[in-house]
């Protein structure tokens, strides 16, 4: 046999084990707006949870009152109303979301009605603040 021969062999016996021994990966769940009540911000998911009281948290990793007002809400998802949806809005990327609420520094919420209009926008706070606003 030769060097060429023996090679493609090989990778031909390497590529059958490899597909033998992989299996398919889990499909990734959708997030569904109806039931996921805190979720990253995309224009679909936004636009799937019309008829909820929608929040949009302007949320920067580097900021430490965003970090703790997410792991506050990650600690008490169960305690989110089931009308309500809170999208973590990237402060350093939605920057045309930024415009249009005026949003100027980061931790900074809006709570938007059926057309995307502004209700009420209010800087920090945490779950309880959030739960505040948007029952009242």
């Amino acid at each position: 046999m030769t060097y060429k021969t023996v090679s493609a062999l090989a990778a031909a016996l390497l590529l059958a084990a490899a597909g033998a021994s992989a299996t398919k990966p889990a499909e990734p769940k959708m997030m569904d707006a109806k039931t996921v009540h805190y979720m990253p911000y995309t224009k679909a998911a936004y636009d799937a949870a019309s008829g909820m009281k929608r929040v949009l948290f302007f949320h920067a990793t580097w900021c430490p009152n965003c970090r703790a007002a997410d792991a506050d809400i990650l600690k008490k998802l169960d305690e989110i109303p089931a009308d309500v949806v809170i999208f973590k809005t990237d402060y350093d990327k939605e920057v045309a979301l930024k415009k249009q609420y005026g949003i100027t520094a980061q931790h900074t919420f809006v709570l938007v009605d059926e057309g995307g209009k502004a209700l009420k926008k209010w800087a920090g706070g945490k779950l309880s603040t959030i739960i505040s606003k948007t029952q009242n």
